[in-house]
């Protein structure tokens, strides 16, 4: 779960040090075609619905009930781990010898060595220790996406736009998955014999937007002061008091992104216009319906040309200057660079510059049946329309992971 914070030095300098090391380390080699990769692989997904992921942790929680979860999670990780493998080793030669996605490629495969042994009838290790292992997991890959975007815009004379769109659309679905599955499974062993508040697992069965917004404009604000100056204010109306079930993370990611991106916008285009007034506020607005709830994200930052707007949603597209390159070659710059990226950045990192932000937000809300719609008024600013399906028994029973 994305973490507010203030701007301390840990933070700046943990920032600098992720994006050093992802420029200087190289994976370990690997045999390029494994038995066990192409065995697991072969196997089919077995999916589980949203339902069943909630019945795991349906309190009281019972041993049965956990260890259901946990023998899921250990039969089917392995197989969708060596999916993700056989794909990276689909990719043109060139595109897998980029180091950013041999890193990654990497990543996958020692996390298939690593929790293959837990998939056998009779694995050695208890629930602990797989949870344990899982944990580990879920921590070394997050930070794969800008490192994975990274690479593909290194490598995009390499490959077609629609071929490298397929391979991310596929490539970032099944993240989501894998990760709720492995999230599901840490958290209910973590939620055994306590009280929730309402969480089953990573689910939130009373989530509240109107607050969930103030954590992130309150993220995001302090981000736009430090680079800016100044940041705009912003106003929340409508059903306040609006109460849903959903993944707090996903939800959280999507707003953070739109209102950086909204913040920026107003910002900068008030700089540029040299307006000395005040700047305009940013207007959110929830609406409750019966099978899901809507927001509305209002600024007054322009707005995006028709040119730019058919391009918003596709990876690698940007309209970001590069700060990271900025913060490499200018040294004594680099905190406000380091700043200015967070600005942009996105789930386990920063993503400034790399065109990734808008296309992952949009999958995160279509991935439970919802929707991310941008309307621009060009010369004005734009609205952003995000719709979310209630994460309920009706609804849930369907929806396969």
């Amino acid at each position: 779960m994305l973490r507010f914070i203030s701007l301390p030095n840990k933070f700046q300098f943990r920032q600098v040090r992720s994006i050093a090391s992802k420029a200087l380390e190289r994976p370990h080699s690997h045999a390029f075609y494994d038995d066990k990769i192409t065995i697991f692989a072969s196997k089919p997904v077995q999916p589980v619905t949203l339902k069943q992921l909630v019945r795991f942790g349906q309190p009281p929680l019972s041993n049965e009930s956990l260890q259901a979860c946990t023998h899921y999670a250990r039969t089917e990780l392995p197989v969708r781990l060596a999916r993700r493998v056989r794909a990276f080793q689909s990719l043109p030669f060139i595109v897998g010898t980029n180091p950013y996605i041999k890193e990654i490629y990497s990543l996958y495969y020692d996390s298939f060595e690593s929790l293959v042994k837990y998939a056998q009838p009779n694995s050695p290790g208890n629930d602990i220790e797989f949870t344990e292992k899982l944990k580990d997991f879920v921590e070394r890959h997050s930070d794969n996406i800008p490192t994975l975007a990274r690479g593909f815009l290194e490598c995009k004379q390499y490959m077609n736009s629609q071929d490298m769109a397929r391979f991310l659309d596929d490539m970032i679905q099944a993240r989501i998955g894998i990760r709720l599955i492995a999230e599901q499974a840490i958290a209910l062993m973590h939620q055994k014999d306590l009280k929730t508040g309402g969480y089953i697992g990573i689910i939130d069965t009373q989530i509240e937007p109107n607050q969930l917004i103030k954590q992130c404009a309150d993220f995001v604000g302090e981000l736009c002061e430090f680079n800016y100056g100044e940041s705009p204010e912003v106003l929340i109306d409508g059903h306040i008091d609006t109460k849903f079930t959903y993944v707090p993370v996903h939800l959280e990611y999507i707003l953070t992104e739109l209102l950086k991106n909204s913040y920026r916008a107003t910002v900068e285009h008030h700089k540029k216009m040299g307006r000395t007034t005040p700047l305009p506020p940013i207007q959110i607005t929830i609406s409750q319906g019966i099978e899901d709830i809507s927001i509305r994200i209002r600024d007054q930052g322009n707005g995006i040309s028709d040119h730019d707007l058919s391009k918003v949603f596709e990876y690698s597209y940007t309209t970001v200057s590069k700060a990271a390159e900025d913060a490499e070659n200018d040294p004594s710059n680099i905190f406000r660079n380091i700043t200015e990226m967070a600005m942009q950045s996105g789930v386990g990192g920063p993503l400034a510059g790399l065109g990734f932000g808008l296309p992952l937000a949009r999958m995160y809300a279509r991935y439970f049946g919802g929707s991310l719609t941008l309307v621009s008024m060009w010369g004005f600013g734009c609205d952003v329309f995000l719709k979310l399906r209630h994460i309920d028994d009706s609804m849930a029973e369907g929806l396969e992971i």
